[in-house]
Formats: structure tokens, sequence, C-alpha cells
């Protein structure tokens, strides 16, 4: 497969320190825990504006109305998750490896900063496609479909020139061939269009579809990776954000549907899948911070909701 070597070399011989330096800086912004943080933060700060717009025009309403659970923004995160989930089984799919070349240590570079710049420049694993990329695409791509700051345009603009300088850093800092990133943004436009039609068509709401999503996606990571590349780290995350969400909702004053049966029996589901990757992959230390992050990044949407009715 032509991966672009060529151009990999081309700039890798004409790039001065200190674009090395700023590279070293933009490309923080698309690690895996900067996303999932990002997309965290976001869905926490839009779940508690919607409750207050909620809260808001349900003043005058009847305070027997069922609990407003569309004001949960959390499916942000099960977007992100299943996301890195689907990019971690393309690496192992096609076992590609990274480019020969490491960039040079900039002489200016702080002697305290220097072993985060060695790590950040001489990554193992897989190199196609660029999960960078593929992780900035979908999630600030998400955020710029999402957000309501500002025009359409503008947010997607600014999406796009951050996913841009993210993708480029990589092959500045020779991590990463032309090719890896070319197909991890045409991948993240690609999933993501999916998983938002997926989100509008589903039977049930957004956060469980989301969290669903990602937990299917992450044990096929699992299978085509052997539990490697953080795959049963993003399955325990989004057991936990689902097991949270199917157990803690708020609950609609009606009587039980079969839709809320669905919901406990999911909760049910999900914290035996928790028990499962332990037994599995034999890691508390792995499975139980996931799954409590999981939780975590649910609590706005559980609690919120209930403050503003």
């Amino acid at each position: 497969m032509f991966r672009g070597g060529d151009v990999l070399e081309a700039v890798h011989g004409s790039v001065p320190e200190w674009m090395l330096l700023l590279a070293a800086l933009v490309t923080r912004l698309g690690d895996v825990w900067i996303v999932i943080s990002v997309a965290i933060a976001a869905s926490w700060v839009l779940t508690w504006s919607r409750a207050n717009a909620d809260s808001h025009r349900q003043e005058h309403a009847d305070s027997s109305r069922d609990a407003p659970i569309h004001v949960s923004a959390c499916w942000l995160v099960g977007v992100v998750v299943g996301g890195l989930a689907a990019m971690t089984a393309l690496k192992y799919l096609f076992a590609l490896p990274r480019p020969e070349l490491v960039a040079a240590t900039p002489a200016a570079l702080p002697t305290a900063l220097e072993s985060t710049y060695v790590s950040t420049v001489t990554l193992g694993g897989y190199g196609f496609p660029s999960g960078h990329a593929f992780g900035a695409s979908v999630a600030y791509g998400l955020l710029a479909l999402t957000i309501r700051t500002g025009t359409r345009r503008v947010r997607v603009a600014t999406a796009a020139v951050l996913v841009g300088a993210i993708s480029l850093s990589r092959v500045v800092l020779a991590v990463h061939y032309p090719a890896d990133i070319v197909a991890g943004i045409a991948v993240g436009v690609g999933y993501l269009a999916a998983i938002l039609w997926l989100l509008e068509r589903s039977p049930f709401d957004r956060t469980s579809t989301a969290f669903a999503s990602a937990i299917g996606l992450s044990l096929v990571a699992m299978a085509v990776s052997g539990f490697g590349g953080r795959s049963v780290t993003y399955a325990a995350l989004a057991a936990g954000g689902l097991a949270a969400w199917s157990i803690g909702r708020p609950r609609p004053r009606s009587p039980p549907t079969p839709r809320a049966t669905y919901h406990a029996e999911a909760g049910t589901v999900t914290l035996g899948l928790l028990a499962g990757l332990v037994a599995l992959e034999g890691g508390l230390m792995t499975v139980v911070p996931a799954a409590v992050l999981g939780a975590f990044a649910i609590a706005p949407a559980l609690v919120v909701p209930r403050w503003s009715t």
C-alpha cells in the first residue's frame, strides 16, 4: 500500500526546530484521553444548559409531567468512545507499521520536557489509520455539529482547522505517513455520519444508543486485537456509562412501559459485562477505573434534571 513515504521524508528533512516543538504541543489535542475529556466536559455543559432551558419552559407546566430525559447530552461521550474503539479495530485489522523515521530532538527543548517529547515521537503500535486524525475528526466534528455557539459554518470551519493542525503535526513528528492521516480523517467523518444517522433512527434515547453502540464496537475491537490497544478500557467505560444511565436515569411518573423494562434489563446486562471483562482480562485496575469514569461521565444527566424539576 502506498502511504506517502517520499512525502514524509521530504517534510522530515525540511522541518525547523520550532515547528517540531509546535507540533509536539498541537498533537496533544488529539490524544485519546484529551478527546474523551473534551467530550465529557462538553456533554456536562450542554446537559446543564439544556436542563436550565427545560426548567424555564416548564415553570408553568403541570408538575406531574414526565422527567425531562431529553436534556442529557452525555451521548456525546458514547459516540467518541465508540469511535476510538472502531479505530482500534481498524488498526489491528490492517496491522501496518509506523514510519521508521524518528523526529530529531530540538536543541531548544527544556530538559524537563525531553522525556515527554521523546515519548511523543517514538510511539509503538500500528500506524494505519491515524488514531489522532480519526479521534479529532470524530470529537471536534461532533462538537461543531452539536453546540450552538456561533454559526454552524464557523463551527465546522474551526473544527476543520483544528483537525487539520493535529493531523499535520503527526506527519511533522514523523509518527504517521500522509496516507494514514487521510484515511483517519475519511473514516472518522464516515463513522460520525453513520452513528448520527443511527441515533436519529434508534427507537431508544440517544444516550442508551450511543453507549450500547460503543460497547458493541469495543467488543469487536477486543476480538480483533486480542484484548489489546485499550479495547478493554473502552468496553469498560462504555459499559459503566450504560449501566449508570440504565439504572439511574430519570424515570417517568407514568406506569412502566416495555422500554422502561428494557432499561432495567440493560443495566443488569452491562453490569454482567463488566464482571465478565474483569474475569477475562483479569485486571481490576483496568476495568474498574474505566467503568467508574463512564458512570462519572453520565452523572450530570442523572442529577441535573432532578434539580431543575
